[in-house]
Parts: structure tokens; sequence; C-alpha cells
């Protein structure tokens, strides 16, 4: 259940990293290259398996998709009737050009001439590369027409073998002449992102990522504490229909002793480690699992960390509650010092469940660059606002169900809606579509999910009203 939660929290409250997770000449205050800035319409599509970066039309989606060998992602708008759905993909073909291959694709299978219109094709230019563009109506067995769009540009040889990115669009009759003119402005400015392209940007964002580090002062840290603020997590109504609540957290960020992790304990009590003081980044939570059931889940994540940044702790407390009846599990964690008798940091984890007598250790050396858990929450309060940044690093992941590591990009802009406002923008393992969060002075404002769901910087009073019509438990 624990990383079941946190994955839940990681997709929702913060730019998604932990229990509420997310060049050489390159400095922490150094713009991105303009051909790698993030735009501020649309959604920004990065995969480095299928190797290419595009900008997708405002509120696409992704429905599915697949890493490892044949690689594939399909992405549709994000409305309740969707009008298209998109699938990606780098396919290995003997097919000697895009033309050719596009070609082949129209009459696979039993298609027939009769059954294909060809409404519109042509051939352009993609990066320097040939590529070749073609949608047809087709009409199906049942008689339905549907209409196909398909572009193909090659991506090069690997392993000797001729490889050519695929996006094969599919809608119908009524909606072509909407979203024809809307996809071909996207698929037209495709970029290739093959390994060596990949490698050279998270080589100047890691170095970004380290000065950005080592820039961060125990006065910096220490001017953010006092914070606490409130977020609404739900995905909005359509057509009419309420917003589907699904979780609140409470925030807060306070100068506090490393013992302060232990819940019941007493500061006459700490151990001499325990008395050092640090940054303390707390999120109490709760999650709506079945309200007709009355199942919630609480969580109580704490992140602490030593104003040098050098060593760290946490732990996490899940509980899931149907009526009286509850069970908890526990997480417990620490990053260690560099010493000379140690040069390598280490990350060590113990998951627990006193119920069943479960006790898991996990332990792994600390990657560089790694982000400490405590600033993944509070990342957006710290960067800089002089100059654009992008930053990739590590970070410890909870999605899946053993605790590892993952990787993380994050590209910081000006929102360019409103002054003293700045845009966070995340992607996961540098692939799929970004969690967007807007940023003012004071924090977070308001976070767009990939799938849909809105975080919302409010208050407690709002939060009891809204659940209280939802007919949702707050306590």
């Amino acid at each position: 259940m624990l990383h079941l939660v946190m994955t839940i929290i990681v997709g929702l409250l913060t730019q998604p990293t932990d229990p509420l997770q997310t060049g050489p000449q390159g400095g922490a205050n150094t713009p991105p290259q303009q051909s790698d800035r993030v735009p501020l319409e649309g959604e920004h599509f990065i995969s480095n398996e299928v190797g290419i970066t595009m900008t997708l039309p405002k509120g696409s989606i992704i429905t599915s998709q697949k890493t490892g060998p044949s690689p594939f992602f399909v992405i549709r708008d994000g409305s309740r009737t969707p009008a298209w759905s998109l699938r990606l993909e780098s396919v290995p073909s003997s097919d000697p050009t895009a033309e050719a291959m596009i070609r082949r694709m129209m009459l696979s299978g039993d298609k027939k001439d009769s059954t294909i219109e060809i409404l519109r094709e042509q051939s352009l230019t993609i990066n320097g590369e040939p590529a070749y563009l073609a949608w047809v109506r087709e009409r199906l067995e049942d008689g339905q027409n549907v209409v196909f769009g398909w572009i193909v540009l090659p991506q090069g040889r690997l392993m000797g073998q001729l490889h050519y990115l695929v996006g094969t669009v599919i809608t119908i009759p009524d909606r072509y002449p909407l979203v024809q003119p809307e996809l071909e402005a996207a698929m037209g400015k495709i970029q290739l992102r093959g390994p060596e392209k990949a490698g050279e940007l998270a080589y100047r964002e890691a170095e970004n990522a380290k000065t950005f580090l080592a820039g961060l002062s125990e006065e910096t840290l220490k001017a953010s504490t006092n914070h606490r603020t409130c977020r609404r997590i739900y995905r909005p109504g359509q057509d009419g229909e309420p917003d589907e609540e699904i979780a609140y957290s409470v925030f807060s960020i306070e100068a506090a002793p490393m013992g302060t992790l232990q819940p019941g304990s007493f500061s006459e009590l700490y151990r001499h480690d325990e008395q050092e003081e640090g940054l303390l980044v707390k999120v109490h939570s709760r999650i709506v699992v079945d309200a007709d059931r009355e199942i919630y889940i609480d969580m109580l994540g704490q992140y602490w960390l030593a104003w040098d940044l050098s060593h760290e702790a946490w732990t996490a407390f899940v509980t899931r509650r149907q009526r009286a009846a509850t069970r908890t599990e526990k997480e417990y964690g620490f990053r260690t010092k560099q010493t000379l008798g140690d040069p390598r940091s280490r990350i060590v984890v113990i998951k627990q469940d006193d119920e069943i007598n479960l006790r898991q250790p996990y332990e792994c050396v600390t990657p560089s660059p790694w982000m400490p858990r405590a600033l993944t929450w509070t990342l957006g309060m710290f960067l800089p606002r002089e100059e654009p940044l992008s930053m990739s690093y590590a970070f410890f992941d909870h999605r899946q169900s053993d605790p590892q590591i993952g990787t993380r990009r994050d590209d910081w802009t000006p929102s360019g809606s409103t002054a003293n406002q700045w845009l966070l923008q995340t992607w996961m393992d540098d692939a799929g579509l970004p969690t967007k969060g807007v940023y003012g002075i004071d924090g977070l404002l308001r976070q767009n999910n990939p799938d849909g769901v809105i975080v919302e910087t409010t208050t407690p009073d709002r939060i009891e009203l809204i659940w209280n019509q939802a007919g949702l438990k707050t306590s």
C-alpha cells in the first residue's frame, strides 16, 4: 500500500517526485539554447526511446505507452469525446524512403484501392530530412468511415537497420477539417532526439543541477521556514458535472532538529546527532479511496535536510482507514554524509508493516547530482528568478513497489502571462508530457498534471467547505 500511496502523491502534489514526489560550460544561470526551450503553449512531449521532441496541441494526454524494445506512446486530446488519437513509435523498416513506407501502410492488411480515398499527401523536409505526410479516408467492413493520417521521418540506422519515426493519427471525417491543420502543425516541427543529443543535454542539465545545489546557502533555506499552505487536488468536472475531489494536503516548512522525525519523542531524549537542526518539510495528506464505503488514506511525510545539504533523513507513515479500522505502513530513510573513511554517500531505506511483521531494507550508493527529498517538495521556492534554468538529476522514486532511483528533468521559465510568476515543467525519466506548476512569490499557485488532475493552493476553510458539500470526511 505504501508505494501505491507514494505514487499517487508523487503524481498529485509536486512536480512528480518524492512521497509527494518527482553542458560543460553551463551554470545554474545559463539559459538553455533557444532550440531546447520549452514553449509556454501546448504540451511539450519528450522521448529518448522513440527519439523525438515535439509540441502537441494544448490539453493532450498520454493514454498508453511501452518502453524497452519497440517503444511507443499513444496520445489523444483530453476532451471527454476525443477528436483524435496519435501513436508515436520508432519502426525498423527496409523501405528505402518515407514515401514508400507510407504507401505500403496505406495498403496493408486486406485493404483494397476501392476502400481508400487519399485526402492529402505531401513531401516535406524536417530537420533536413525528407519526410512524407499523408491523410486517407478508409471505409471499414461495417460501412463506417475513418480517417488515418501518417507522418514518416527517417531516423538513420541503428545496428545496420534503417529506422523511421512513424506518427499515426486516427480521427473521423467530421473532425478531419479541424484535426488535420492542428496536428500537421505539431508534426511538422518534430525534432529528432537521438542518444548523442539526449546525452549532451543531460550532461549540461546535470551540471546546472550541481551548480544550483552548490549555491544554496543556509540563509536561503532558513528564509523559507514558517511557510504553511493547503493544497486541493481534484479533477475538473466536464459538461456541467461537479469536480472530483481526489485529495488535499497541508504543507509546511520549518527549522527543526532531526529528532523531530520520530513522532512522540522528547527533545531532551534526543541523541547527539538527533539534536542537529536543519530544514524540515512536513506533508499531511488525505486521499479519497472510496467515499461511499468511507475508505481514506492518510499520510504524514516528514523530510529533514541538513543546512549544508550533506545528509538527510525522512519518515513516512501511511494509514488506510475504513471507519474505525486502520492499518499503517511505515518508511524510514536516510542519506549518509561523505567522509574520508566512507567517501561514497549511501541511501538506506527501511519499509515496515507491523501487522504482517514485515521489515524490508534497501540500500544504494547516492548518484550525482542528487536532489534531496525535502527540496523536491520545495524546489520552486528556491530556483533563481533572473534567468531560465534547465536541470536533470536523480531522486528517490516511489513509482515501483520497491524503492529505487529515478531521473527527473526540470525546466524553469517565466510564466509569460503574469509578472513575478514562473513556470516549472517536470518530466519523469526525461520522457512523456510534463507536469506544469506555476509559482508566485510565496510558492506554488497551481499545478496541471498530464492526466488532467489539478493541484491548487487554497485555504483550509475552502477545503472543508468543498469536501463537506461533496459528502467527504476531512478527519
